[in-house]
């Protein structure tokens, strides 16, 4: 079965910067960009490590201000020649505020 086949829902290709805090949302991680997204999750490319089973608060940007706030937590993790990539799947317990 391939990761494509284990998929819930599609993926649709994205190119939104978002930020990435502590669970708490208080202290910077890094920056990212999510390379593709559905509803349940998506795939984050970072400079910055994370570890799989991290949780992660992600603030997605838009126009240089924070649009939407999401939970998530890292599934896996692959090491690129220059930094990361991330498989982030969003928590229930979503804020969902709209800054």
């Amino acid at each position: 079965m391939t990761v494509k086949d284990r998929r819930r829902l599609p993926r649709t290709h994205s190119n939104v910067d978002a930020e990435l805090y502590d669970p708490r949302g208080r202290m910077v991680i890094g920056e990212a960009h999510f390379v593709n997204m559905s509803e349940t999750g998506g795939m984050v490319e970072s400079a910055k490590p994370l570890r799989p089973r991290q949780t992660v608060r992600l603030h997605l940007q838009s126009g240089g201000h924070t649009a939407l706030e999401l939970m998530g937590r890292v599934v896996w993790t692959r090491r690129k020649h220059i930094g990361f990539t991330y498989g982030i799947s969003f928590s229930d317990q979503n804020p969902s505020k709209h800054l």
